[in-house]
């Protein structure tokens, strides 16, 4: 029996979907796919997580999330709240950015790696992930071939769908008839944290109201806005009750858009209307 420990990151979206699924063709049920919880998913993307199993027939997801009860101790704030990515943001005294981007390294890969590290120990991990180099040039720079290692998790680091172009995953979730995450039908063209710091203009207008709401009470909370400075033109600091009401308007953020939908089409929470619910 071999030491190695193969290891499917999973993230909601297509690209680790197919990953999943290629995974299971190949290897049956002898590898451990893993998702992270950050606390800042739509309630859709983490259905679609726990039920995947059952719509490519292949290993239950093990779904982790960061605990920062101790950290919070640590440096006298208030009391987690359960949710990682508030209780982050709590505990560093702020929101990350694109040039303190600490989530990933705290509510996606610390979370994983100490469940690995509890439960694996002595297994030789092989860490698989979705990532595409068509997906950004930045990407594409930082991965120039398919093999490499992983630093953080001192482990082979293996990109099966590195040259894959968007249509072939399209089309390779069609093969497997397991449908996508339900949140592309709606316009996103990524999933994952719901919002992504990095989002812009038109991915923030897509957001739900409960999404916003979600991100004044965060602000409320750690006392400080969730958007980098100069998101909004002629604003330094936004609020997020001041980006919520740019993301409506057009020509310059000077005019409402007598085009946009006043309410932003929102995914069921459950997925039984998609067929594909426990």
């Amino acid at each position: 029996m071999t030491n190695e420990l193969p290891i499917c990151s999973v993230s909601g979206g297509k690209d680790s979907t197919l990953l999943y699924c290629l995974m299971k063709e190949f290897l049956g049920d002898n590898f451990l796919p893993i998702f992270a919880d950050t606390g800042n998913e739509h309630p859709v993307t983490v259905n679609y997580v726990r039920n995947l199993h059952v719509m490519a027939g292949g290993p239950e997801v093990v779904i982790v999330k960061t605990d920062f009860t101790d950290k919070l101790k640590e440096r006298g704030k208030p009391a987690a709240t359960g949710n990682p990515f508030l209780d982050m943001m709590m505990w560093k005294g702020r929101a990350p950015s694109s040039k303190a981007q600490f989530c990933t390294e705290w509510v996606k890969l610390y979370p994983q790696l100490l469940y690995l590290q509890k439960h694996y120990p002595y297994r030789e991990w092989i860490m698989y992930t979705g990532i595409r180099a068509a997906e950004s040039p930045k990407r594409a720079a930082a991965y120039p071939t398919p093999f490499t290692w992983n630093s953080y998790f001192d482990c082979e680091y293996i990109l099966p769908l590195l040259y894959v172009t968007e249509d072939q995953v399209w089309a390779g979730l069609q093969s497997f008839n397991v449908p996508p995450n339900p949140l592309y039908a709606l316009g996103f063209g990524r999933v994952g944290c719901f919002p992504c710091i990095h989002s812009n203009k038109v991915q923030l207008s897509l957001l739900p109201d409960w999404a916003w709401d979600k991100l004044e009470e965060w602000e409320r909370i750690i006392g400080r806005t969730w958007f980098p400075p100069d998101l909004v033109p002629g604003v330094h600091l936004c609020t997020v009750a001041q980006a919520r009401e740019w993301c409506r308007t057009s020509w310059g953020g000077k005019q409402y858009d007598m085009f946009k939908s006043v309410e932003v089409a929102d995914a069921p929470a459950c997925l039984s209307t998609w067929g594909i619910c426990e």
